[in-house]
């Protein structure tokens, strides 16, 4: 969650970057087959450190697979409601 007008420039652990850029990885590597592990930090210079781990698998020079796992921490929750919407 970005939100620069309130102070957070930065979200601390980005999953949907950070599989596209293991995905990436994975279509670089020069193995026609390949499972990788990775392990992803990401926030430690905001203070708010995160851990992300992910693993990829490619097949006949393809990723095919890419899988994200993690912990949350909520920091803040709240509602939205709409005048008129269906409730």
């Amino acid at each position: 969650m970005f939100a620069p007008l309130d102070g957070i420039a930065e979200d601390p652990a980005t999953g949907s970057a950070t599989a596209a850029t293991i995905a990436l990885l994975a279509m670089l590597d020069p193995a026609s087959d390949a499972e990788v592990a990775w392990r992803i930090e990401q926030g430690v210079a905001m203070g708010r450190p995160s851990l992300l781990l992910g693993r990829t698998y490619r097949r006949a020079g393809h990723a095919t697979t890419v899988h994200i796992a993690g912990h949350v921490v909520p920091v803040m929750h709240g509602s939205l409601d709409v005048p008129g919407a269906a409730a």
